[in-house]
């Protein structure tokens, strides 16, 4: 079944079926590339059982914008954001070569405030987490770069032009940031010994929740105004 194009007139329904809907065939690709990655017809082979409505480009960060997403900052971004996950301050006085504008979406503060959590964790992670615990703890950060990703989406360049779609991606935010709330209460029952630390950062975890459900109510806003035909 060809992947279909979104338009103006989805809802958030079809965009969320839309997004089920790529997450199984991202799911069956994946299948397909741990079976036949070593065979040297590999491409081939995958392509063939993935069907004749398969297109590889979907699959490529590079292409996001022929499929309405927002294109990802290259390597070469990531000198923008300062070791504590803020956003940086070309007013900081730093005298490297001339630094590119973040994306709009890196400068909202439900994203500034999600990333700086983020960060946090992957600090605890390498540095603090006992080994018996990293394999809850990668749990964790998967969960977090999903939310990351989706409120990326949401939030796109603030214009909000497609609320539906806005709305759908904060919903797949707020499911990965249960998704690693729920793997963080486990780590705080098997490891007694880092409670207070889990806590803290579950406390921050719930912060960041609050303030995308509170992205997720302006997007609803944003669709009614745009239902009414008026602005929010």
């Amino acid at each position: 079944m060809p992947m279909r194009q979104p338009n103006e007139n989805w809802s958030e329904f079809d965009w969320e079926q839309a997004l089920r809907d790529s997450d199984q065939m991202a799911e069956r690709y994946f299948h397909l590339l741990k079976r036949f990655s070593d065979l040297p017809s590999a491409d081939e082979l995958i392509a063939r059982r993935m069907g004749p409505d398969f297109d590889p480009a979907m699959l490529d960060l590079d292409g996001a914008a022929d499929y309405g997403l927002p294109e990802w900052p290259d390597d070469d971004g990531a000198s923008q954001w300062r070791d504590d996950g803020a956003a940086h301050d070309p007013s900081d006085g730093d005298d490297s070569p001339e630094q590119e504008q973040p994306l709009y979406y890196e400068t909202d503060p439900v994203f500034v405030a999600l990333r700086q959590n983020s960060v946090g964790w992957c600090n605890v992670y390498a540095a603090i987490l006992p080994r018996e615990a990293r394999d809850r703890g990668l749990k964790v950060l998967y969960h977090l770069g999903r939310a990351l990703a989706n409120l990326a989406y949401s939030i796109d360049d603030g214009s909000y032009e497609q609320p539906a779609a806005s709305i759908a991606f904060a919903k797949r935010s707020l499911a990965s940031l249960n998704q690693a709330l729920g793997e963080l209460d486990l780590l705080i029952q098997e490891h007694r010994r880092l409670t207070q630390l889990l806590k803290t950062m579950r406390k921050h975890l719930i912060e960041c929740v609050d303030k995308v459900v509170d992205h997720l109510g302006r997007c609803r806003a944003r669709l009614k105004g745009k239902g009414a035909g008026g602005a929010v």
